[in-house]
């Protein structure tokens, strides 16, 4: 293969000193775009993003691929401009040169991940409440005097929701603040930060849920409601059931007793509800592996995977690929939409220990969408 075009990007700030090179190599009578990604000094992960295309497509990923890391803060390397020995401090290095949307609001608390194994521990622990994890718009809803001002997770205005789902706090004390999800049935509210000009971020999680649901539930009407909880051993393991059975996204756990605190931590924690599929890889897409699984005799693509694999197994899957044999993998993934595509697929490993034709679609695992009362 003969290089075609090839830039090299790095981006640093903080604790983020990262590389991203892109190559355009001639692939027989075809063009492929190669691309390299990790931590500056380190192995990089390896990939496609256009596999033997012609070479006008091959350019056009590869400017997209250039446009897209740059409009992130990624700088091309060039005998001016070179990698400093030491990311500079927030602020001060690349990511520092992109604009960014203003926040005029808080940053939000946000959940930590755990494991299934750990599930019996915080189910057990009297100091964790639980809720049902719900998938939606992220919302900080501000009651002011001139509106309900709505800040997205980063605290930045948000246009992205139907205001009309925000009309029942209307009736809450001004100077108000509550956090909560947009899904398709309303508002569902889980915290307040504010009630009326008290700052109430300092207290416990059971607190604040005491003041949302006794003092603000009240006023709220219209498609604004309360995510309900469960706290005590029995009633979280009820609560669990309860999710797994409906077919809910996951479950949430809260310290009681932990103030609101911007960003991850270990006072909020997520379950999330996985499952797995065996389905047949059609293709090198550029950017993932295509997927499909078989609806009777015809094979249904069910969206894409890249995440989990690695450059051994991107290697195993090419070489298959260009063989014209079609493997098929083990998958894991938080759920199917209703057209039947994979939400967060993550490649677990090949599989050769059954027929591919046993990679149906009847295997596939939507997800409730509401909140399960």
């Amino acid at each position: 293969m003969s290089t075609v075009k090839s830039v090299q990007l790095f981006f640093q700030e903080g604790s983020s000193d990262k590389v991203y090179n892109a190559t355009i190599v001639k692939d027989g009578d075809a063009y492929t775009v190669k691309v390299e990604w990790g931590r500056r000094g380190s192995s990089l992960q390896q990939g496609s993003k256009a596999v033997k295309v012609p070479l006008a497509a091959a350019t056009k990923k590869y400017e997209s691929l250039v446009r897209e890391k740059t409009n992130k803060g990624y700088q091309p390397i060039t005998v001016e401009v070179k990698p400093a020995a030491v990311a500079p401090p927030e602020g001060q290095g690349s990511g520092s040169k992109i604009a960014k949307r203003a926040k005029v609001g808080h940053q939000a608390q946000l959940l930590s991940p755990i494991e299934e194994d750990e599930l019996d521990k915080f189910l057990a622990d009297e100091t964790m409440v639980a809720q049902q994890k719900i998938d939606g718009q992220r919302v900080i809803a501000h009651i002011n005097a001139d509106g309900i001002l709505a800040t997205n997770r980063d605290g930045q205005i948000t246009t992205k929701i139907d205001r009309g789902m925000l009309a029942g706090l209307e009736y809450l004390p001004e100077g108000t603040i509550v956090d909560g999800e947009v899904l398709d049935d309303g508002y569902w509210l889980f915290d307040v930060l504010q009630m009326a000009d008290e700052d109430v971020r300092e207290r416990g999680y059971a607190d604040r849920y005491s003041i949302l649901d006794g003092e603000l539930e009240p006023a709220l009407s219209g498609d604004v409601r309360i995510v309900p909880m469960a706290k005590g051993k029995a009633a979280k393991n009820k609560l669990h059931d309860r999710l797994r059975a409906g077919g809910a996204e996951g479950l949430v756990f809260k310290h009681r007793d932990a103030p609101y605190t911007a960003g991850r931590g270990a006072t909020q924690r997520k379950l999330k509800f996985t499952k797995t599929a065996d389905v047949v890889v059609l293709e090198n897409a550029g950017n993932a592996y295509l997927m499909a699984v078989y609806d009777g005799k015809t094979l249904f693509e069910i969206g894409k995977v890249f995440s989990g694999t690695t450059n051994a197994t991107r290697k195993l899957l090419d070489g298959a690929l260009a063989k014209k044999q079609t493997p098929f993998v083990e998958v894991r993934y938080l759920y199917a939409t209703k057209d039947h595509q994979l939400t967060q697929p993550v490649f677990v490993r090949i599989r050769d220990d059954k027929p591919a034709k046993q990679c149906l679609r009847d295997q596939l695992a939507t997800t409730c969408r509401t909140v399960i009362v």
